[in-house]
């Protein structure tokens, strides 16, 4: 069933217009066709009713105990990439659980972005995350935040926080105890095409990420973006 997120203040839900729009001139239902909306602030879900078009009313049917999300909150750093590759991980990672996406600029990223830039393009993101979290019915969007240096991560950080980097992988690291013993939150850091620097690197051993392996093969920054958040979240919900 169909899934959006809206606004509901005092009784009254909102949709914005991308989804008006996509409720009567993509998806074509009519009155009396029921669709699922989630509060925006209490991550709440109901089965809902359409009423009318123009202007579009809906009415909530019943209240629905259901909740998609990881048992602990899990953040994603993805160094910027080129192409549409940003917009490649903040779909996956959102359909894989995660709870932030935080790009940052790394030192050896191909594209280079400015605060103001990510403003620009903050819209697209924010689009693509809220399109991911409705199509595999999840109950939250993901935050979508930038960073111009692997020094402004701090804020951010989990935890338990793990980078993939096969220098320093391997070190007598049990996975999946690390990640279970996380009280609540787990982040995993992905550097750009070029790789981490060895700043990088030894920064985000000085504050306590700890280097993982993601196996023989090297991978494209996208796809280890998601091999990792697919690990994690395997082992989350176990």
């Amino acid at each position: 069933m169909q899934r959006y997120f809206v606004d509901i203040k005092n009784n009254l839900i909102t949709f914005n217009q991308d989804d008006v729009f996509h409720i009567s001139k993509v998806m074509r239902f009519k009155s009396g066709d029921q669709i699922q909306v989630v509060d925006k602030v209490t991550h709440q879900v109901y089965l809902a009713v359409i009423d009318t078009f123009n202007p579009l009313t809906i009415h909530i049917q019943e209240r629905i105990n259901e909740n998609s999300e990881l048992p602990k909150e899990v953040t994603l750093f993805f160094a910027l990439a080129k192409s549409d590759k940003n917009e490649l991980v903040i779909q996956k990672a959102t359909e894989l659980g995660a709870s932030k996406v935080v790009l940052f600029q790394g030192e050896r990223s191909v594209v280079k972005l400015s605060n103001d830039d990510f403003k620009r393009k903050s819209a697209r993101y924010e689009a693509i995350s809220k399109e991911a979290s409705e199509q595999c019915h999840r109950n939250v969007i993901p935050e979508i935040i930038y960073v111009d240096s692997i020094k402004k991560i701090n804020p951010y950080l989990c935890d338990v926080n793990f980078f993939a980097y096969e220098l320093e992988a391997g070190k007598a690291t049990n996975l999946e105890k690390t990640i279970q013993s996380a009280p609540k939150s787990v982040s995993v850091i992905i550097g750009p095409e070029g790789g981490f620097s060895s700043f990088e690197a030894d920064y985000l051993k000085r504050i306590n990420f700890i280097p993982i392996s993601l196996g023989n093969r090297i991978y494209r920054c996208e796809t280890a973006a998601i091999y990792a958040l697919s690990v994690i979240a395997h082992i989350l919900e176990k």
